[in-house]
C-alpha cells in the first residue's frame, strides 16, 4: 500500500505524533453535547455528557447548574433546553398546542394568550416565542388585530385574506356550537350531581337514625358491655367509653377506654385504632354531643 505524502508511517511515526494522535482520538469520542437554551435569541449552552456523568464540563460556562429540561410537547416536538436566566419567564409562559374544528392549530398560553389559528403549526410556535419576548420585555407590544389604523383596507384583500377571514368565522361558529353543546353537558352533570346528592342525603338520614337506635339500646339496657372483650369493642366504637359531651372536660367525665384496654389487655395500637373507628362513626351524628369528640380526634391526628 502506498504512503500518502506527508503522512509518517509507522517506521517513521514519532512519539509526539503518537501523543497527539491519541489526544485527538480522543477529543473526538469525547465531544461535548452542547445544549442550547430554547428562549429567542439565548445562546447560553452547557454540556449535557458532563452534566450527567457529573464531570466538569470541558469548560465553565458549559455547566449545567441551574438548567431546566422542557419536556416533549405538541409545540416542541423534541422537547428544549432552559437556561437559569430564563426559566422563571418560560415556565410562566408555557404553551400548549391547540388543534381547531377546521384543521389549523393555535396555541394556548400558560397566561391565557392564544393566537389567531394558522394551517402550520411551526408557525403558531413562532407566533409563541413572538409573545414570549414582548413578554419579557425584548419586543414592544404588539398591536391588537382588531386596531382599526392596522386593519387591511378593502381594496387591498387578496383572495388568501378574504379565505383567512372566512376561516376564523368557521372557527368561531364550531365554537359557539361547542360551547353550547359544553354548557348542556355541564347542566346535565349538574343535575345528577344533586340527585346523587339528594340520594346520599336520604342514605345519610337512614344511617343516622339507625346508629341513633343502636346507642339508646345500649345506653337503656342492662348488659355489662365491659365484660366481654368482643362487646367492649363494639361499645367502645358504636357509643364510645370516654366522655364526649361538648364542654369543659373535668374528673367527673367518663373515661374508661383506658381502663378497659386495661382490663381485656389491648395493645396501644388497637385503643388508636378504636379512637378512629369511634371518631369516624361520631362524624355520622347520632346526636349532637358526638361532634365534639370528632373534632377532638381529628385534631390529635394532625
Amino acid at each position: 500500500m502506498s504512503s500518502t505524502p506527508n503522512v509518517p508511517t509507522l517506521a517513521t511515526l514519532t512519539e509526539e505524533q503518537l501523543a497527539d494522535l491519541v489526544a485527538e482520538a480522543a477529543a473526538y469520542r469525547n465531544q461535548p453535547a452542547l445544549r442550547t437554551c430554547l428562549f429567542p435569541g439565548c445562546i447560553r449552552q452547557y454540556d449535557a455528557l458532563s452534566w450527567m456523568a457529573g464531570d466538569p464540563p470541558p469548560r465553565p460556562e458549559w455547566s449545567g447548574a441551574g438548567w431546566h429540561i422542557l419536556k416533549t410537547s405538541a409545540i416542541f416536538a423534541d422537547g428544549g433546553h432552559l437556561c437559569p436566566d430564563h426559566v422563571d419567564i418560560v415556565t410562566t409562559h408555557l404553551p400548549r398546542l391547540i388543534k381547531t374544528p377546521s384543521g389549523r392549530c393555535t396555541v394556548d398560553c400558560a397566561c391565557g394568550w392564544s393566537p389567531a389559528p394558522k394551517r402550520w403549526h411551526r408557525l403558531v410556535a413562532a407566533l409563541w416565542q413572538e409573545h414570549l419576548l414582548e413578554a419579557h420585555g425584548d419586543l414592544p407590544p404588539a398591536p391588537p388585530i382588531t386596531d382599526p389604523e392596522h386593519r387591511v383596507p378593502l381594496a387591498d384583500h387578496t383572495e388568501q385574506s378574504l379565505a383567512e377571514l372566512y376561516d376564523r368565522l368557521w372557527d368561531t361558529e364550531v365554537d359557539r356550537d361547542e360551547t353550547r353543546a359544553a354548557v348542556q353537558e355541564f347542566y346535565r352533570c349538574w343535575k345528577e350531581h344533586n340527585q346523587i346528592l339528594t340520594e346520599h342525603a336520604a342514605l345519610g338520614a337512614r344511617v343516622h337514625n339507625a346508629l341513633l337506635l343502636v346507642r339508646m339500646r345500649m345506653a337503656a339496657g342492662s348488659r355489662d358491655w365491659a365484660q366481654a372483650p368482643d362487646d367492649a369493642w363494639l361499645y367502645a366504637v358504636l357509643y364510645g367509653w370516654d366522655c364526649e359531651q361538648e364542654h369543659q372536660h373535668t374528673s367527673a367525665c367518663p373515661a374508661r377506654l383506658d381502663e378497659v384496654a386495661a382490663k381485656h389487655g389491648w395493645s396501644p395500637d388497637r385503643v388508636g385504632r378504636i379512637r378512629k373507628h369511634r371518631a369516624a362513626f361520631a362524624l355520622a351524628g347520632p346526636n349532637g354531643e358526638t361532634d365534639a369528640a370528632a373534632r377532638r380526634a381529628d385534631d390529635e391526628e394532625d
